[in-house]
């Protein structure tokens, strides 16, 4: 059968009709093949300016508490023991405040809000454990209670004059005056107190003036020290009070100053400088400062752990904030300011103070329900002064 119109050899199998298109007949396709560059041919990928100053500043956030950490711990439990330490003891700790606005002030720009808790913790490390900032508390004083008020002043051997360095003691209304390094033998300053106060004995450095009657005063025994022997720089006074008969240590240990080449203020910026501070042997002439005024601040806790009356101690005790020689000798006693006072009590240098050196200080019998610091304009140091009651 065929079909109409259509030639019988197009309808074989294999015809040309329904033959696939030569490869010459095909259409061409671009062929899309995948190309590896060599990595090292690769352009560099750009960071953003900002993000290797972000971890900068993120790094510097959790270092400055840290090593705040770490000098806390440092000076708390190595203290004099490395003259390192001692010397880092007595250097104005306001410094370690320096980075915290600037620190404060990146984290802010950078919007690295939730890092500002580590300025927090630098700024409490600072101020509490480090400066010794002690905050307000209430020790109300009882109006019917017998009371007394004693003043503990260095008065720098009283270059600034008896007469002015008097008025200023008569200012606070003390009780009981305790003077160390006044004038030698008491000098003026014990002639102008003895107008004022009834009972006043006067030794080498050291001055009492007293409303209540003075019933012995003690000049402790010289201290063997590297094959000499030592002053031990304090005075034992027995007096007659309205709180009973009481102990009263006046102290002043040697002070570090010569040690550490350092006589003023104004000379740590130069000896750091010029790199005075290192010169010499600092650790031997620091260590044996230091081991002979410990020396001293144990004879007199020894003294005063053998009396059979209540004890306050008081002076000038060139030992700041965070010594272990302080802690280990008199870390039992009652401290003035920690008890009724606030804020630093910075006492030395008098023109701008950064070192709690004068201290007031009782044994157990005794309740503080004031503490000053005043006496400004007429010695390297400031007085302190303190009203006690019988207590608990």
């Amino acid at each position: 059968m065929k079909v109409a119109g259509t030639n019988e050899s197009t309808l074989k199998y294999g015809s040309s009709a329904f033959a696939s298109p030569s490869s010459s007949q095909r259409p061409k396709h671009k062929l899309l093949r995948r190309t590896v560059k060599n990595p090292a041919q690769r352009p560099p990928v750009r960071r953003k300016p900002g993000r290797s100053w972000r971890k900068l500043l993120v790094l510097i956030a959790y270092a400055y508490p840290a090593s705040l950490s770490a000098l806390l711990l440092l000076l708390y439990f190595v203290g004099e023991r490395w003259w390192v330490t001692t010397a880092l003891l007595y250097m104005p700790r306001v410094l370690l405040l320096v980075p915290l606005p600037f620190v404060l002030l990146g984290l802010l720009l950078a919007r690295q809000r939730q890092l500002l808790w580590t300025q927090l913790l630098a700024l409490a490390l600072s101020l509490f454990p480090l400066m010794g900032l002690v905050l307000p508390g209430s020790n109300s004083k009882n109006p019917e209670a017998p009371s007394l008020r004693l003043l503990s002043f260095n008065t720098n051997s009283g270059y600034s004059g008896a007469t002015e360095i008097v008025a200023q003691v008569l200012a606070n209304h003390p009780d009981i005056v305790l003077i160390q390094e006044g004038q030698f033998g008491g000098g003026q300053i014990a002639e102008d107190l003895r107008a004022r106060y009834p009972h006043v004995h006067a030794t080498n450095q050291f001055t009492v003036a007293s409303r209540f009657p003075i019933l012995d005063a003690t000049e402790p025994e010289r201290l063997p020290y590297y094959g000499r022997v030592r002053s031990p720089r304090f005075m034992r006074y027995l007096i007659q009070t309205p709180l009973g008969v009481i102990a009263f240590y006046s102290v002043h240990p040697i002070s570090p100053r010569g040690a550490l080449n350092v006589h003023r203020f104004r000379d740590v910026l130069h000896q750091l400088r010029t790199g005075a501070f290192l010169k010499g042997d600092p650790e031997a002439d620091l260590g044996a400062n230091t081991g002979l005024r410990a020396l001293q601040i144990a004879a007199v806790a020894d003294l005063a752990t053998h009396e059979r009356v209540s004890v306050i101690i008081a002076g000038d005790t060139n030992l700041p904030g965070l010594s272990s020689i302080l802690r280990d000798n008199l870390g039992n006693y009652q401290d003035a300011f920690r008890a009724t006072a606030s804020g630093f009590g910075y006492t030395f240098p008098a023109k701008h103070p950064f070192l709690r050196l004068d201290r007031i200080m009782s044994g157990p019998g005794f309740r503080f329900t004031s503490f000053a610091v005043g006496c400004g304009g007429v010695s390297d140091h400031l007085c302190v002064v303190a009203d006690i009651e019988r207590g608990q």
